[in-house]
């Protein structure tokens, strides 16, 4: 009878109108947050301690973002293994970084699917396999996301703005699900029988669980190497712990708010957090000083050597590899992995 009322109940929700509130709640959460950090702060004190940064740690925080970078081109890499993709590993290596640089300033949307799919499809992977590679490289990162956040939930290591107080307790039973649904992953990696289901129209394989355990590993170090970096730009003035789970905390936030970037969603949060702790214009700084050394600076180089790639592969029909046709399944399927859906 519980379980029967259970499902009545989640039947009788209507999830659509659920999310759209939480996204609504989330947005004038950071609209307050921003206003506030804008009508307070002095901006010249944030320039000022922006300048404030020396070049060895400028240096240390651009060599660190390089690192993540590049174990961000990883996850294609898995992914090349996962789904058989028929190119060499520089080139895929390639797309991974022009579509993380795109997807960390313009959206997931764009850069982590649209280009992604678009680079691999031009040279000439199949869409069905195109598609695998940008569905395994985005679990990747999430799998990552949710071991690593839920981990530092369940130990309390989030300090978040007085005004988004969603207790300890509600915190740690989140990280806990978040855990329980990682582990959830690799017993089924390792021990499933039925390795294959078909889910509108989708094939959904799990892989061994050697390359589960990879995407696991290779995750957590790339947030934690962006956590170091906002870290090592604040002075060590906070524990690194609650600098990179102040991090992950924006992250979903800016998910949930369908914010490209996260830009205005991360400032405000890592200022509200860490404002008692050191001053407000000095966590700005940081933060921006992250932003631009992270996000933009690769931007800079990923859109003309996007381009360049764009022009050199203009005019050529993408070839399937190995005598294989494009089926129309295939065609299918591509346009409904371009088009919107995070």
């Amino acid at each position: 009878m519980t379980s029967q009322f259970a499902r009545a109940t989640l039947k009788r929700i209507r999830w659509p109108l659920v999310t759209k509130a939480l996204t609504a709640i989330m947005v004038v959460a950071v609209i307050i947050l921003l206003f506030n950090l804008a009508r307070k702060l002095d901006w010249g004190e944030v320039l000022q301690s922006a300048r404030g940064i020396g070049a060895p740690t400028l240096a240390l925080a651009m060599g660190i973002a390089i690192v993540g970078h590049l174990v961000y081109t990883t996850f294609d890499l898995l992914a090349k293994r996962y789904a058989g993709t028929p190119l060499p590993f520089w080139k895929v290596m390639g797309i991974s970084s022009l579509s993380y640089a795109m997807n960390l300033n313009l959206g997931v949307l764009v850069g982590g699917v649209a280009i992604r799919f678009r680079l691999y499809h031009r040279l000439g992977v199949r869409a069905a396999i195109a598609g695998k590679v940008v569905a395994f490289s985005t679990l990747t990162n999430w799998i990552g996301y949710g071991w690593l956040a839920g981990l530092l939930f369940m130990i309390g290591a989030v300090p978040l703005p007085g005004k988004w107080d969603i207790g300890s307790t509600l915190l740690q039973l989140i990280g806990l699900g978040m855990v329980a649904a990682v582990l959830v992953y690799l017993a089924m990696c390792a021990f499933s029988k039925r390795r294959s289901w078909t889910l509108r129209r989708h094939r959904i394989e799990l892989p061994p669980v050697k390359l589960a355990l990879a995407q696991c590993g290779l995750a957590a170090v790339s947030w934690s190497l962006m956590g170091a970096i906002i870290y090592i730009l604040l002075g060590q003035q906070v524990e690194y712990t609650a600098v990179l789970g102040v991090l992950l905390f924006c992250s979903i936030a800016a998910v949930i708010a369908h914010i490209p970037g996260g830009l205005g969603v991360t400032e405000a949060i890592f200022v509200g957090a860490l404002a008692g702790t050191i001053p407000a214009h000095e966590v700005l700084a940081a933060v921006l000083t992250y932003r631009i050394v992270y996000c933009i600076v690769p931007l800079t180089l990923a859109l003309p050597a996007y381009l360049i790639t764009e022009a050199r592969l203009r005019g050529t029909r993408p070839q399937p590899k190995r005598g294989k046709s494009v089926k129309r399944s295939d065609l299918a399927e591509s346009r409904q992995i371009a088009a919107p859906s995070r």
